[in-house]
């Protein structure tokens, strides 16, 4: 077997149809989804096949076959000192362009993609690397025990701090696997919070759940998997046990794949607790994972300067009248209720009449109006989420 020389060129795959050419990046990143959904080798070639026209195999530096695009089986197909060259031909006499698949000091072996061979299709194996070492990764055995502490693992992928190189991604996915986290499987990020004043019995609550906890002072990070609702209301009612009943929040991040959009999840984790916190002790809810967060869970996504933009427009007249806002608040979910608010609020029927008509006046709208309402009602949010992101706490 040679490296270098010519041969039979292999009929071209018929490329697919779709609907926008993605570029590279895009690529890499979709088939990076596709291996942390747990697409194995064949798949992911199977994917990079279509989207080059040409067939591929994936190699091991031992010249053993691991996986290919098409129906070729067997164990030794390339001598090993072949691997070495741009173009690489098999003992079947298939020739291929060589792409090496590799990151650090992890080698996995080389990506072959069948000659002929243009740079745009050369592009599209380059960008197919980090998902064939993700399920590389996924296939080596488990760890007899954890490369990093529970406490670092779990601060690196709340704080982002962890090496985001493919190699770095990928230990991390194996660190978490000790801990019985599955990072290239849905998870979520979960945020705990004490509102009572026994922090030693809190710090003694929290070991005592079925996962590793980060502990901050009052608060508590950790992951989950699974109903996220249900087992938030778990890790809830696990802790009151021990701290006592209200005095326990929990929040939900949004639902990721892949250690490298966990610290999203822990960031809306972070912000949803922030806002149950700012109820008073005794309020309702107590728990608020992702998936009932309502208007949050599209704004979360939204840029500062946007939701301020947003604020500043429906709200600017009032936006320094606390007063003013939480009547408007409390006016809009009672539906224009003056009695409900007059309670809720502690104030005289006259007193909430009197600040509904200075709300009309100085927005120059009806509160009440359907299409006005649901734009007061998430400006109101909105504004939450600029308090909450702008307190370090």
């Amino acid at each position: 077997m040679t490296g270098a020389a010519d041969g039979p060129v292999p009929a071209a795959r018929p490329r697919l149809a779709v609907a926008a050419d993605p570029t590279p990046a895009q690529f890499a990143q979709w088939l990076t989804d596709l291996a942390f959904g747990g697409a194995g080798w064949p798949v992911l070639l199977a994917r990079l096949a279509e989207a080059t026209g040409r067939d591929c195999r994936l190699v091991a530096e031992t010249g053993e076959l691991l996986a290919t695009s098409d129906s070729t089986s067997g164990s030794t197909v390339v001598d090993p000192g072949a691997l070495r060259g741009d173009r690489v031909r098999c003992a079947d006499g298939w020739l291929g362009r060589s792409v090496p698949v590799g990151s650090g000091s992890r080698r996995l072996g080389v990506l072959l993609l069948a000659e002929p061979v243009g740079t745009g299709q050369l592009d599209y194996a380059r960008a197919a690397v980090t998902a064939l070492l993700i399920e590389a990764v996924r296939r080596e055995p488990p760890q007899p025990s954890a490369p990093v502490g529970a406490d670092g693992l779990l601060r690196a992928l709340r704080d982002g701090t962890g090496d985001r190189s493919p190699a770095g991604q990928a230990d991390l996915v194996r660190a978490a696997a000790a801990y019985r986290w599955r990072l290239d499987r849905p998870h979520a990020a979960v945020a705990l919070g004490y509102t009572g004043t026994q922090r030693r019995r809190w710090a003694s609550a929290l070991t005592w759940l079925d996962r590793p906890v980060l502990a901050d002072g009052r608060l508590g990070w950790t992951l989950l998997q699974g109903d996220a609702e249900r087992e938030v209301a778990r890790l809830r009612g696990r802790l009151e046990q021990i701290v006592g009943a209200g005095q326990v929040r929990v929040a939900g991040g949004r639902s990721v794949t892949g250690p490298a959009a966990t610290p999203d999840s822990f960031r809306d984790a972070r912000l949803l607790l922030r806002l149950l916190l700012r109820n008073s002790p005794a309020a309702e809810p107590a728990e608020l994972p992702f998936e009932r967060a309502g208007l949050a869970q599209l704004l979360l996504a939204v840029p500062s300067d946007r939701l301020r933009w947003y604020v500043d427009r429906h709200l600017g007249p009032i936006a320094q009248r606390d007063d003013l806002l939480r009547t408007l608040d409390h006016w809009l979910a009672t539906g224009g209720s003056r009695q409900a608010v007059s309670e809720q609020l502690h104030l005289h029927r006259n007193s909430v009449g009197y600040r509904v008509g200075l709300i009309k006046r100085l927005l120059g709208v009806d509160p009440l109006d359907p299409s006005t309402a649901a734009v007061l009602r998430t400006a109101l949010v909105a504004r939450e989420l600029l308090i909450v992101a702008a307190d370090g706490g």
